[in-house]
Order: C-alpha cells, then structure tokens, then sequence
C-alpha cells in the first residue's frame, strides 16, 4: 500500500509539473508583448562621427518593447555641450520581411532636457537590412525638416556590414554621410569596431570613429570608445 501510495503520488507530481509547465509555455507563447531594457557605460559618447561627451564618459539606459513587428522605445544618457548635461531619446516603429530583406520603417526624437534653446530633433527613418551568407547587411536614411533647431532640412544616410569572425566575437562597420542645409555643415562619417559576449546579455565594445571635417574641433577628431553592456 505504501509503494502504491508512493507511485500515485508520483504520478500526480508528474501530471501537475506537465500541466504546469504547459501553461507556462502556452502563456508566454500567447504574450504578444516582448520587454528588454539595457544599461551601458562608455568611455565616450560618440555620434555620427563627434563626442557628445566632450571626450568625457558616458552612462546610457533604455527600455523597449516589441509586439508583433511594432516596437517602441525610450533611453537617456549624459552629454556635454552647449550647457547641456542630459539627453532622453524616444523610437518607434515596424519592422517587416520581405523575403530575405527586412524592412524598418520608424522615428527617432532626439530630446534635451535643460537646453538654452529648442533643439530638440524628430526624424524619421527607413531602413533594409538582410544577410549575404553569414555577412549582414544594412543600409538606412534619416530625415528631418528641423535639424537641431535650425529649420533647416538634414537627411542621414548610412550603409553597414556585420559579421561574426570568432566565437562570442563580431564585426561590424559603418559609412555615413549627414547633409544638412546649411552651407559647410555637411559631412562623412565612418566607424568600426568589436564587440565580445562575455555572457548571454553582457558584452564589451571598441570602436573607433572618425570624419572628414574639422567643424566639431577636438570633439570631431578620430577616436576609439569602449563599452560594457548590460541588457535584460
């Protein structure tokens, strides 16, 4: 009676940990909804080809969701330009296959919490990316008819490979070309650079940075930025 007791028992575990571990599938099946969230630190903030940071270190933390080709997303980091310390930045958008291409059709608001002046940034942004082998490819352009306050038009156009060269270890690099309407603010950027898993959601970066123009001073000149990051 005891053994019997003992095999019933077993058995009913075994039947609730099936059942139980079903509902958790199904229910994590049936949520549309995937949420992530990320935490960086840098040795320097670069963007499209100059320091945001004055050379100086930068902390970057985002959030984001994704439901069935939508997304959404928010972060903020610190700057240091123009008495500004604090940046906040918000993206939207779909994503769509088309056959071997994806299609990434979206925004992005460039925001500035304590700025002498409205320059806050909306740009929209059409992007295809795919795969030629194990080499991924990208290319993109950004838009917008204020650019930083000027009221002028600007378009950002970039195109980037990727590719993994070791275990944990990838490549990736990147061309662009910011015009803007504006005499003399116009420009071509590039960067390349590593980035290592050290486990699943932490990896370090190094890329350098470098552009064809001189109107940014020492914030414009060539660089190598590190990164560890922590995502969720």
């Amino acid at each position: 009676m005891f053994a019997k007791t003992i095999r019933v028992s077993a058995l009913a575990l075994a039947m609730t940990s099936c059942t139980l571990f079903s509902a958790a599938a199904h229910a994590e099946e049936a949520s549309p909804i995937k949420l992530g969230a990320s935490l960086t630190g840098a040795t320097d903030y670069v963007w499209r080809g100059f320091s945001q940071t004055s050379q100086n270190v930068a902390t970057f933390a985002t959030v984001s969701a994704s439901a069935k080709g939508f997304y959404l997303g928010a972060g903020t980091e610190n700057v240091k330009f123009a008495g500004i310390s604090q940046e906040y930045d918000l993206w939207g958008g779909y994503t769509h296959a088309l056959g071997p291409v994806s299609v990434d059709v979206g925004f992005v608001r460039y925001g500035y919490v304590d700025a002498a002046s409205k320059i806050d940034t909306l740009e929209g942004k059409v992007a295809l990316s795919g795969k030629l082998g194990k080499v991924g490819v990208s290319a993109a352009a950004y838009l917008t008819g204020n650019y930083f306050g000027s009221h002028k038009g600007a378009r950002y156009y970039e195109i980037g490979v990727s590719a993994p060269i070791a275990p944990k270890l990838d490549f990736s690099a990147k061309l662009g070309r910011q015009d803007v309407d504006i005499a003399g603010a116009s420009y071509n950027t590039w960067n390349a650079g590593f980035s290592y898993a050290l486990m699943k959601g932490v990896s370090l970066g190094v890329r350098y940075h470098d552009n064809d123009t001189n109107r940014f001073g020492s914030n414009g000149k060539a660089r190598v930025a590190g990164s560890f990051t922590v995502a969720f």
